[in-house]
């Protein structure tokens, strides 16, 4: 089995990879300058700062080939904890917009796994039995 990325599939991830770095380095650049709405609650106001710019560090990472690997782990943390603070929240799935549903961040997440597939699909293969 070839288990290598063709030139088609590096292609679909660098496409599917720029829109979601777009987002994270929005995302994040505006929780470290302080003006994301997150900064507004006030039990997370002291930490809003660091998760943007881990929400930095997890994007660039992830958007090197070399490194893709551990930004998709920090992502799936990151993410993760999107989502399950939107669920504690009480948020539904399909809110009545973006900003009030997880649906965008799971999304996101889905989003970052098929990008590493991409990149990398041997990672699959790790499942089959030997």
């Amino acid at each position: 089995m070839n288990h290598k990325s063709t030139k088609t599939m590096r292609i679909s991830a660098w496409i599917m990879v720029a829109p979601i770095l777009l987002f994270l380095l929005m995302a994040g650049s505006t929780k470290v300058l302080g003006i994301n709405p997150l900064a507004e609650i006030e039990f997370m106001s002291p930490w809003v700062f660091w998760i943007g710019l881990g929400e930095l560090m997890a994007g660039i990472l992830f958007a090197i080939p070399r490194t893709s690997i551990l930004g998709a782990l920090a992502l799936s943390a990151h993410l993760g904890g999107v989502i399950l603070f939107h669920i504690f929240r009480g948020e539904d799935l399909f809110g009545p917009d973006i900003f009030t549903s997880f649906w965008f961040q799971s999304l996101m997440l889905a989003l970052v796994w098929l990008v590493t597939v991409l990149r990398y699909p041997g990672i699959i293969y790790n499942f089959e039995d030997k």
